[in-house]
């Protein structure tokens, strides 16, 4: 018996041999220990690689997407998507001029979008001046071009609000990648936008709710620690459905369906609409307590326009529709 354990374990571990490593793309330096985490570039910018679209739209994404087709096909509301553009869907070694692959290919594939657009970026450098040193989520810079971005997309006629300054804390921001590699290598502090918004009625859960903690920061009460989670402090992190009123009933209610890109955008986008409900899926129904019926939901909240708002991971991490 004994001998017989001995032999299955063998066997395990030689089969745990047997399977490669994924190899380092030309350019890109192993960051730690982790799969997919690299530094690229001269300024210390921890990145991934394009992921492999091809195999994970067979093995994951294609149900996602169908679920999507299904359930926001063939009503009145107009649907958007705004791609986040990120490492994630790019090889800074290719030839980066034209529009994103993976991004053309999903609009090829989510025929129940209406009308989409994309984080325009074809260099390392465009990425450095959008995204964090070492966190995949954009930055401040990237976060105002998105918003722009998508008042565009949606067709709003509103002048998009500008910041009043850049705020740079005294607090240096090791972020998301940190966490996964190890290695505690930047060297950015963590800056934000500070705007001058008008009022605007926030509930989660029917409850008002202050979102993030902005006001503190700018009163200099922030943590320095090295591993401090800055973005998600800041801005309010992942909650399932946030409702902004800002009780404008002749304009139009907004559904935008996200994952954490839409943490530093939605106070803006928030306050051009009657409604914004902004919802991740990922989180919905731990906070409601119940599941999302998307074609019930668009009925009752009134819903005109749909926002899906995400890089290349939100059909990989999120929720399917029913």
């Amino acid at each position: 018996m004994k001998k017989s354990l001995i032999f299955v374990l063998l066997a395990v571990l030689l089969m745990g041999c047997a399977v490669p490593a994924m190899a380092v793309p030309e350019g890109y330096t192993p960051a730690g220990a982790t799969k997919n985490c690299f530094f690229y570039g001269e300024n210390g910018y921890t990145v991934e690689y394009r992921y492999d679209y091809e195999t994970l739209l067979a093995q994951t994404m294609q149900g996602y997407l169908d679920s999507y087709n299904t359930t926001l096909s063939g009503d009145e509301t107009v649907v958007y998507f705004y791609f986040v553009n990120n490492s994630r869907s790019m090889d800074f070694t290719r030839d980066l001029s034209g529009e994103n692959d993976i991004y053309l290919d999903l609009m090829d594939r989510l025929p129940c979008v209406d009308h989409h657009a994309a984080l325009e970026m074809h260099s390392m450098e465009e990425y450095e001046a959008l995204f964090y040193q070492t966190d995949h989520h954009w930055n401040h810079v990237g976060a105002q071009r998105g918003y722009e971005d998508i008042l565009k997309l949606l067709q709003v006629e509103d002048a998009p609000f500008q910041p009043v300054e850049e705020v740079v804390f005294d607090a240096v921001y090791n972020g998301s990648y940190v966490k996964r590699t190890g290695v505690k290598n930047a060297t950015e502090h963590f800056a934000v936008y500070r705007y001058e918004l008008p009022e605007v009625k926030v509930t989660v859960g029917g409850r008002m709710k202050k979102i993030g903690r902005a006001d503190a920061y700018f009163a200099g009460k922030y943590s320095k620690d090295i591993l401090a989670t800055h973005y998600a402090t800041f801005y309010g992190g992942d909650l399932g459905e946030i409702v902004y009123d800002t009780g404008r009933e002749e304009r139009d209610n907004l559904l935008i369906l996200c994952n954490s890109y839409g943490c530093s955008v939605r106070e803006l986008l928030g306050r051009h609409f009657n409604k914004t409900y902004v919802v991740d899926m990922r989180e919905y129904m731990a906070q409601t307590g119940k599941s999302m019926k998307i074609r019930e939901y668009l009925q009752e909240k009134e819903i005109d326009k749909v926002l899906i708002l995400g890089d290349v991971s939100y059909f990989l991490y999120g929720k399917k529709l029913y």
